[in-house]
């Protein structure tokens, strides 16, 4: 990994002005990664900006709403959607985080102004990936992005932020369902690290409170879950408009479950879009189902999206991959 770091360290030291962009519909670990990163590049002493697709005030999640408000202190350079090209130059490196695909990150257009690209990302390699790049790491053994982040933060001896730390923390509690899935070894070592420098647990549970109608709502599709076969789950939601991390959250929670060893959860995440989460604890491959329906992700986490379909033919879709 030294290799990795230094090659990446010299990429940054090249250029003037580095850009930093992560995928739609940002969580906490794509907004804890790009914080950290942001930071070991200010140390540089090199101009940084984070390409941000809303406004604290504008997001749907209330977590990434509160985080967004509780680094104000940190004075981050934001760029948003509707102003960013006159920050691009010849000397510009764009360096996308927790995404590699095209039509993930925040502004694909971006991709065809700037040309010094670098990925660095933790889901299995699928179609429509950013290419011409001067780095790239993919690694779908890591836990998160997060997690390789404290990798270079200890190869370059350096810290962060006490509350991008905490951020950091929650996105990788997050990512590995409370280190109960793609956690190993250096997912602990991490987190631990995190806890060292200032990582705050009282703060990281202001982050993940929730409303209590949204918490209650989502225990009653857990109840009208089904077992689709003899270890395999499946909740199907209404055709209320609801967000992917909704969905991923309830296959977590039907992991939990005796002889659950995978968790389906169908739902509407846009007027013409129905949303598939799958999840499983590792002994079935999930991403290859999602692959099948034009998806993808990791062996343990994965999703796809299908458009002009109802609820009811999703599920049969997801039912005849499963049978085949």
């Amino acid at each position: 990994m030294a290799e990795i770091w230094e090659q990446l360290t010299k990429e940054i030291k090249k250029h003037d002005h580095i850009i930093i962009m992560a995928h739609k519909d940002i969580d906490f670990d794509a907004l804890g990664s790009s914080l950290c990163f942001y930071q070991i590049v200010e140390s540089f002493g090199k101009k940084v900006s984070l390409f941000l697709e809303k406004r604290q005030e504008e997001h749907d999640n209330p977590g990434i709403s509160k985080a967004l408000s509780k680094i104000a202190h940190l004075n981050i350079h934001i760029i948003y959607p509707n102003h960013y090209k006159e920050y691009i130059d010849e000397n510009t490196l764009l360096v996308i985080l927790d995404t590699h695909k095209i039509d993930r990150v925040v502004c694909p257009h971006l991709l065809d102004l700037v040309k010094d690209k670098a990925v660095i990302d933790h889901h299995v390699k699928g179609s429509h990936y950013i290419k011409d790049t001067v780095f790239s790491y993919m690694n779908s053994g890591l836990s998160s992005i997060n997690e390789f982040m404290v990798g270079y933060l200890k190869y370059l001896e350096k810290t962060v932020d006490p509350m991008v730390a905490t951020i950091m923390l929650t996105g990788i509690e997050i990512d590995t369902n409370n280190f109960h899935i793609k956690t190993t070894e250096l997912t602990y070592e991490a987190a631990a690290f995190l806890m060292h420098i200032g990582a705050d647990n009282i703060e990281k549970l202001e982050l993940l409170k929730e409303n209590k109608d949204d918490y209650l709502k989502r225990l009653d599709f857990v109840k009208k879950s089904e077992m689709i076969n003899d270890n395999m789950a499946l909740c199907i939601l209404d055709d209320t408009i609801v967000l992917p991390k909704d969905l991923a959250i309830i296959s977590e929670s039907l992991l939990l479950f005796d002889n659950v060893d995978a968790a389906f959860t169908i739902g509407r995440t846009d007027e013409k879009v129905i949303s598939i989460s799958a999840r499983s604890i590792g002994k079935i491959d999930v991403e290859e189902y999602m692959k099948a329906l034009g998806g993808g992700g990791h062996l343990t986490d994965a999703a796809c999206q299908l458009e002009n379909i109802s609820l009811k033919e999703a599920k049969q879709e997801l039912l005849q991959v499963i049978k085949r």
